[in-house]
């Protein structure tokens, strides 16, 4: 019976952004790590409020913030979700420390953020935003 429980069981991190939590799929978080600090990228989407250093390697931060139009405070205490989408990684900004959760397959979802929709969605927007300024 547990064997079959785990089968139909998902596995989604959660993440905050402003009052509101977003779930991703767990196999899609590479790692979560600490914001110390966030360079800005000349030119670069409303969205993408910089770029951190992680081991060598730059990672754009995305903030869901300006993507959802949510109010956020201030980046202060905030966390970095790593996600890779076919080969492409990224940060999200967290404001709350992500958990991992688990839910029977069989439930809606609110607030679920499927990771190539995301990446779709922004990559439209960027393009949106580059005719937008010429």
């Amino acid at each position: 019976m547990n064997e079959e429980k785990k089968e139909t069981e998902k596995f989604y991190c959660v993440f905050g952004v402003g009052e509101r939590e977003f779930l991703i799929p767990k196999e899609n978080v590479i790692q979560i790590l600490d914001v110390t600090k966030i360079f800005p990228i000349p030119g670069a989407p409303d969205y993408v409020v910089g770029a951190l250093p992680v081991k060598g390697k730059i990672f754009p931060a995305v903030d869901l913030a300006k993507v959802y139009n949510i109010e956020r405070l201030d980046y202060s205490d905030n966390k970095l979700l790593v996600i890779e989408v076919k080969g492409e990684k990224i940060g999200i900004l967290s404001d709350i420390t992500p958990f991992f959760v688990s839910f029977e397959s069989d439930i809606v979802l609110e607030d679920f953020i499927d990771p190539e929709k995301l990446f779709e969605q922004l990559k439209i927007r960027s393009k949106e935003e580059k005719k937008d300024a010429k």
